[in-house]
């Protein structure tokens, strides 16, 4: 009782982080649009663009794109091939499964770790046009890195779905159909 109480805090700390993560995300995803438009529309109506505005859509793109990586480990919609998985028996997919939130969460720690050291190493030095610490493109890697890590570790331990839990039967049936009847 106690255990099934402690993972129901632990997974709406869990998805909390998931919203704030989406949210941020789409923040990035829309100040980055407007900044492109906004670049591409004075760039050819009056010839003139700001000299912030690639290294903010750039940083804009950096964040995006690790935070995603992290909602992807999240929602175990990260890159995984499920042909490969479907040849394997099912007691043996769970064990797979196992072994990839193993990797995932190695690539995690790799991502905090070196991404701290790139962070420190250019904490000092500023962006040409905007005057902002370089560190603020490379700060992105070790907090993705860290989510990743304890989304992997969760998953690991069944307290998060992952695609052992959550894989559609009917799908992969369809899939084996599919390939007898090319055979």
């Amino acid at each position: 009782m106690k255990k099934e109480k402690n993972e129901g805090k632990i997974k709406s700390v869990l998805n909390l982080s998931e919203q704030l993560i989406s949210y941020l995300a789409m923040i990035f995803l829309v100040v980055m649009i407007i900044i492109v438009s906004t670049t591409v529309f004075t760039r050819y109506t009056i010839n003139f663009t700001f000299r912030w505005t690639d290294e903010v859509a750039l940083l804009m793109m950096i964040w995006f794109g690790f935070l995603g990586m992290a909602l992807g480990v999240k929602q175990s919609v990260h890159l995984s091939i499920e042909f490969f998985m479907s040849l394997f028996p099912e007691k043996y997919q769970g064990y797979i499964y196992k072994i990839e939130n193993i990797l995932v969460g190695v690539f995690g720690w790799y991502l905090v770790k070196y991404g701290w050291q790139l962070f420190s190493r250019s904490i000092t030095t500023v962006l040409p046009a905007t005057q902002w610490s370089r560190g603020l493109l490379f700060i992105a890697l070790p907090i993705s890195g860290a989510f990743i890590l304890i989304y992997s570790i969760f998953q690991f331990f069944g307290i998060l779905e992952n695609k052992s839990s959550i894989v559609d039967q009917s799908a992969l049936e369809e899939d084996n159909e599919i390939l007898e009847e090319g055979n």
